[in-house]
């Protein structure tokens, strides 16, 4: 099988909403090979750039949301991105913080970006 690149693919800068991102980074990688039972090549199918948090690994959920965890240790940004319904060609992403101290509360921020170049 080939793969055809997913619009989610590319560099994203932001474009409206409250965010705690200025830009976002969806990399998509084809596994459209098995090797011994397993998609090759190995790792999980996206990974997600965003802002200093890094990159981590990512993975497509039923809902079509792109769904990454970034582990920072004093908190967890939990991160959906997903191509808008509502404004066409723009990325929707909404960021939901769990704070490892109990003393802060929890936040989320939703977000549209745009396609950069």
């Amino acid at each position: 099988a080939m793969c055809v690149e997913p619009p989610e693919n590319g560099g994203w800068e932001h474009s409206g909403g409250t965010t705690a991102l200025s830009g976002i980074k969806l990399r998509f990688v084809c596994q459209d090979m098995m090797f011994n039972g397993k998609p090759h090549p190995p790792g999980p199918p996206w990974y997600i750039k965003a802002g200093d948090w890094g990159e981590a690994g990512a993975r497509k959920l039923a809902s079509g949301h792109i769904y990454a965890v970034f582990d920072r240790g004093s908190a967890k940004h939990h991160v959906y991105a997903k191509m808008s319904a509502f404004r066409p060609g723009q990325l929707w992403v909404w960021t939901w913080t769990d704070f490892a101290d109990p003393a802060k509360e929890d936040s989320g921020t939703h977000s549209w970006f745009r396609k950069k170049g």
